[in-house]
């Protein structure tokens, strides 16, 4: 089981990223479980995936000795940490620029972690077709959960990440 994000801020990075990769892969290959288990194991990945990102702020934030970082668990908090502290780290500008882009998959990530907080879980549910909506079973969207746009966008966002864990550790102290 992956650490919680408060447990390591830095030697689970990676850790969080295996994890990520992994729970990705049995969800390509295991399309014959249960919808319910496979949009779990979809939420896991982006929880994972984002629990990354956290990890980096919050590192950055021990590192400049930003206060009241302990407790933060979105990007956003951390950047408001950052700003009301007014430090300019760039790991974390590098972050706020990439969920600030609505093309960068950061962006995407952390708008999947605020519709998951408002829901009961990461593994949300995709609306059922009605029968006054009869395209709607004809014409699949890609992108909905677990459709194949779905599943490449989560592999592109694993790459995204593990792309910041590369750029942003030139900035962190050594791990």
């Amino acid at each position: 089981m992956s650490r919680m994000v408060r447990e390591s801020e830095v030697s689970g990075l990676r850790e969080r990223l295996f994890f990520a990769r992994s729970l990705l892969k049995q969800l390509y290959s295991d399309e014959s479980a249960a919808v319910g288990q496979r949009l779990a194991l979809r939420g896991a990945v982006v929880f994972h995936l984002y629990s990354v990102l956290v990890g980096l702020a919050r590192q950055a934030a021990k590192n400049y000795q930003v206060a009241g970082y302990e407790d933060l668990i979105s990007l956003a908090a951390l950047e408001q940490a950052f700003q009301r502290a007014e430090v300019r780290a760039q790991e974390i500008q590098v972050l706020a620029s990439a969920r600030a882009d609505r093309a960068d998959l950061v962006f995407w990530l952390d708008q999947e972690i605020r519709a998951a907080v408002g829901a009961a879980g990461l593994a949300r549910r995709p609306t059922p077709p009605g029968e006054g909506n009869d395209l709607a079973m004809r014409a699949e969207d890609p992108y909905a959960p677990l459709a194949y746009g779905d599943l490449e966008r989560l592999e592109q966002a694993a790459r995204r990440v593990d792309e910041l864990i590369e750029h942003c550790g030139a900035y962190m102290e050594e791990w």
